[in-house]
């Protein structure tokens, strides 16, 4: 099984202890030397444990993958409750749950990885995304924007604009 990443382009900061992207490009068109792939989590209910999915398989043992596995989760996930999400814990361990024990409408924790096929204990949860902007002179915390492509938009991390030439990320 292998995870459902969404590719980007940017830097993983630790500040503190937790980790930001420092988000470039969120819609590269080829892997270069910056490009960072994320996972984005789906939350059980009750101990909010965190699922990194692979695959999804439908009440009828149809497959879905990639990013749109999300989208249908959202919008269909409440009508097929016996729908399965196969996947994995953070620490890597292979996990599956029933859609009916997800929280569907959280935002989603993401995960930040350097590579492809980076194992999935190397995934760093973001609490932050920087976005750099020329048109603010100091960081900036903001809503979450909507031009960024889901599943990246429905992130559980704070939203900031910083100025391009920032070198001190300490306002997670």
């Amino acid at each position: 099984m292998k995870l459902i990443l969404q590719h980007v382009q940017g830097q993983i900061m630790e500040v503190n202890g937790r980790h930001a992207l420092l988000l470039t490009n969120p819609t590269p068109e080829a892997p270069t030397d910056t490009s960072l792939y994320l996972c984005f989590a789906v939350v059980v209910q009750g101990p909010e444990d965190h699922i990194l999915p692979a695959v999804v398989k439908d009440d009828w043992g149809i497959e879905k993958r990639g990013l749109d596995v999300y989208a249908w989760l959202e919008e269909e996930g409440h009508r097929f409750p016996r729908t399965e999400v196969f996947g994995f814990d953070p620490d890597g361990t292979e996990t599956q749950c029933f859609v009916r024990a997800l929280e569907l409408y959280v935002r989603l924790p993401c995960y930040a990885y350097t590579s492809k096929q980076s194992p999935v204990a190397d995934g760093r949860l973001l609490t932050a995304v920087y976005l750099p902007d020329e048109t603010v002179t100091t960081p900036q915390k903001i809503e979450r924007p909507s031009r960024l492509p889901a599943p990246l938009a429905n992130a559980a991390v704070s939203w900031w604009l910083i100025p391009p030439a920032t070198e001190s990320f300490d306002f997670l």
